[in-house]
């Protein structure tokens, strides 16, 4: 038979493991909400700043957007944005490492940030202002350029006579 001492102090180094744990999950969960990444693009001319789950709490320009498309702004916000999430990842990471350690919780919560937000794409024009997208057009020498479509004429021969028209309905004929 098992002495009941024993099992009292099983049950108080369970009790004492579990109290242990539940501070540092606290502890990471105030580390987490402190988060706060800020990166930015276009030279510069765009800032965002990612708190607690990588979402933008703050976007800051420069007066260097005003010679930048509407296009070219939300683009550079957008880098911005997914450069600064990129290192959410990693900042969960160190928080989980210095708080609650190695164990399937805080493996399954770096997955998830990564998964969320992964690195961006690297581009030859990383740190520029990126072009919108356009839709371009070119005729070829020699081809003509269509014709625009014509509106439709009011008054048409095969009008059924059931609208009115031009006509206003506040004037009385």
């Amino acid at each position: 038979m098992t002495d009941p001492q024993d099992v009292e102090r099983l049950v108080d180094d369970w009790e004492r493991d579990a109290t242990d744990k539940a501070n540092r999950y606290r502890q990471m969960q105030q580390q987490v909400e402190r988060i706060s990444i800020t990166e930015s693009a276009a030279n510069g001319a765009v800032r965002v700043t990612v708190g607690a789950n990588g979402i933008p709490s703050d976007v800051a320009m420069t007066g260097a957007v005003r010679s930048m498309s509407p296009e070219q702004i939300a683009g550079a916000v957008m880098t911005a944005m997914r450069k600064a999430q990129s290192r959410y990842p990693e900042k969960i990471r160190e928080i989980l490492a210095d708080t609650v350690g190695d164990d399937d919780t805080s493996r399954h919560l770096v997955e998830v940030a990564e998964r969320n937000f992964p690195a961006p794409e690297e581009s030859a024009e990383d740190d520029a202002a990126p072009a919108g997208r356009q839709l371009q057009v070119e005729i070829e020498d020699g081809e003509e350029r269509p014709a625009p479509p014509r509106r439709p004429q009011r008054g048409r021969e095969d009008d059924d006579g059931e609208d009115f028209g031009d006509r206003s309905f506040l004037r009385r004929d």
